[in-house]
């Protein structure tokens, strides 16, 4: 897995994928779903393409009520592609699971040999530093899924980041890792502050899968299509709004930005 300092690119979010030096060396794909029969067939289909690991997260129509029975499901879905790699995806505000991922970590690898890390998509900033500090001793990866928090996670240990602003905010992502690499935390601070002014915006203005969409179309020139049912297409205005923000921050380049531009990030 990579330590912080290591480029980051651009990543599906439902893909976990390791950051390296040289591209993306390993593909860890996400085999989690309502059913177990098709979370096995889904591990077992990865396997048989050469994936490097698989990840789940946590049922969410019929929801595990503890830790045990979040972790017997694990170790089935591990159980079908028993020479990979598995690692949990902890995300609690979408599956509305609430069992703290310190708690899942305790003793997984005894029920589940082949667990190697976390995918942490919370701000839960001391459940993630716990599932650091306890677990210190094993070569886990910390995979930080919080964009916005990112510089956090790294003082507390994080080995790594995947999320879905890196697709068209990864220059600027990359230009913190680098200060937090030098020990030049005030840039790094700046860098995600930076990054926060853009997240905050778009938040504000109604943000999720739909916008991600509209903004990485605008940002790389590639059509991404619209979304798939019950999600909406993001409305013109806010595609206007977020496009300004963009070039207000300095993240687009154009040649009529004014000089002097207070708000724009260096």
């Amino acid at each position: 897995m990579a330590s912080p300092k290591k480029k980051l690119q651009g990543l599906v979010a439902a893909t976990i994928t390791p950051m390296t030096e040289h591209g993306l060396d390993q593909v860890v794909i996400h085999v989690g779903a309502l059913s177990l029969k098709e979370s096995q067939e889904l591990a077992q289909h990865a396997a048989e393409i050469g994936a490097d690991g698989i990840a789940v997260i946590a049922p969410f129509f019929l929801k595990p009520w503890n830790k045990d029975v979040l972790i017997n499901f694990l170790k089935e879905v591990a159980a079908a592609a028993p020479a990979l790699p598995f690692y949990y995806y902890h995300i609690p505000a979408l599956t509305g699971v609430k069992i703290r991922a310190e708690e899942v970590l305790d003793g997984i690898q005894e029920k589940i040999p082949t667990f190697q890390g976390l995918k942490f998509s919370d701000t839960d900033l001391l459940d993630f530093g716990q599932c650091v500090d306890q677990n210190r001793q094993r070569q886990f990866a910390f995979l930080f899924g919080v964009d916005e928090q990112l510089l956090s996670a790294l003082v507390m240990g994080a080995t790594g980041a995947v999320g879905s602003t890196y697709n068209y905010l990864g220059k600027k992502t990359n230009q913190m890792l680098e200060a937090f690499e030098r020990k030049d935390f005030s840039s790094a601070l700046n860098h995600q502050f930076c990054i926060q002014r853009f997240i905050n915006f778009v938040v504000k203005l109604g943000f999720g899968v739909s916008q991600t969409k509209a903004i990485m179309t605008l940002v790389s020139g590639i059509p991404m299509g619209p979304p798939r049912l019950p999600l909406q297409k993001a409305s013109r205005e806010f595609t206007d709004n977020a496009e300004a923000k963009l070039r207000s921050l300095d993240f687009l380049s154009f040649n009529d930005l004014k000089d002097g531009n207070l708000e724009a990030c260096s």
